[in-house]
């Protein structure tokens, strides 16, 4: 007894789980691609508005809410050019270039970019928080600057980062009597600035991050620096960046197909490919076997035959021995007795017929046909005849 060769080792259920499976699989892929950006956790540290450790801007963004009663977070490119005033705030590794390429596009609009001073890295026990190891060379934050304005970044013997150039000049806010406290905000105590306006531009540079970060709110005083140097560029609304810091939602093509008014259009396309899917595994059923390069059988002889006169050339010579067939078909068919010679036998076959064209004179005609498409015609002849005479309808 042979075994089945075309039996498969896993049952109609097993296939239906592991295709159903694979389209899971799929599909939570491509949404995580989509929107693997916006599962980002926002309280991961960083220098960003959302941070709520020590180097974080979280504290002044929700001053600026309190204060105000709205505050703005920028997390798409096309809101970078909002006529509101922007805080952007740099990491230790941002790239000059993506400064340069920001604050060109802001050129005429109202920026406060806010220098980095901490290197710090998260906290294993508490992954909001960061522990510092130390902070960034001077030198370093004026080659980040460079492209922006020529200017030198310094720390005095207070620890406080100022800055200064030939393309700054010292900020001027209205603070009423208090110009002490004026300098004491915008300058250190040898009358360095702490923070410096590009001239002929709407761009404030802060030297020294712990004006605005979490750390320099702890007290009242440190709450009402950040807020009037908020306003030196004018009251209203203030801004955050966060495109710089990763949590962007940039349309992407995955994205937009899984968001109005492309969802239905998605899944249509979804419901039709699994429709195929059922449609292509009902149709075609199991496996077929292997065919044999050689049939068996007299169907395969009389191919192999067919085959060699067409090779030949030699079809168009056939129609004498088709006319043969076809007069045994109808002398047997109508009785003819068996005894008759060919002549009268032919007699015979011509006088069954008397409206129609004799047999004789088909057979000669299946017999000197001259191509195949004159062989044609006179078979189609021959079997129209056979069927008037032996009444086959």
């Amino acid at each position: 007894m042979s075994a089945d060769t075309t039996a498969t080792p896993f049952t109609l259920r097993t296939v239906l789980v592991l295709v159903v499976m694979g389209v899971i699989g799929f599909l939570a892929f491509l949404l995580l691609t989509a929107y693997g950006e916006d599962l980002q956790p926002e309280q991961r540290p960083g220098n960003h508005a959302l941070a709520t450790s020590a180097v974080g801007f979280a504290g002044v963004a929700d001053l600026v809410r309190r204060v105000h009663g709205s505050v703005k977070m920028v997390r798409r490119d096309a809101d970078l050019d909002t006529p509101d005033p922007l805080v952007i705030t740099l990491e230790p590794a941002t790239d000059p270039d993506t400064i340069e390429k920001l604050l060109k596009r802001r050129a005429a609009l109202p920026t406060i970019l806010v220098l980095p001073k901490w290197l710090t890295m998260p906290r294993r026990d508490k992954p909001a928080w960061v522990t510092s190891f130390g902070s960034i060379s001077v030198a370093e934050l004026s080659r980040q600057i460079a492209k922006v304005t020529k200017a030198k970044v310094s720390e005095n013997g207070d620890g406080l980062r100022t800055i200064a150039g030939d393309e700054l000049e010292a900020v001027v806010v209205d603070v009423g009597d208090e110009e002490e406290d004026f300098r004491r905000i915008l300058t250190d105590a040898r009358g360095n600035m702490l923070v410096a306006r590009v001239k002929e531009r709407p761009l404030l540079i802060v030297a020294d991050p712990d004006l605005l970060d979490n750390q320099g709110l702890k007290t009242l005083a440190g709450a009402e620096r950040a807020m009037q140097l908020l306003g030196a560029l004018g009251e209203g609304e203030v801004a955050f960046d966060l495109t710089l810091h990763g949590f962007g939602q940039n349309p992407n093509l995955l994205k937009l197909a899984f968001e109005a008014p492309f969802l239905p259009l998605t899944l249509c396309l979804l419901i039709a490919a699994l429709l195929a899917g059922w449609h292509a595994m009902l149709r075609f059923g199991p496996a077929l076997p292997e065919a044999r390069g050689v049939a068996f059988g007299k169907r395969a002889i009389a191919e192999n035959g067919a085959a060699l006169l067409r090779l030949a050339g030699r079809r168009h010579r056939t129609g004498d021995r088709y006319a043969a067939l076809i007069r045994d078909a109808a002398a047997g068919a109508t009785g003819a007795p068996a005894s008759l010679p060919p002549e009268a036998l032919d007699r015979y076959l011509d006088r069954l017929d008397k409206t129609g064209e004799p047999f004789t004179a088909l057979a000669e005609r299946a017999g000197h046909a001259q191509d195949t498409r004159a062989l044609l015609d006179a078979a189609r002849a021959l079997y129209q005849w056979k069927r008037t005479v032996t009444r086959e309808h």
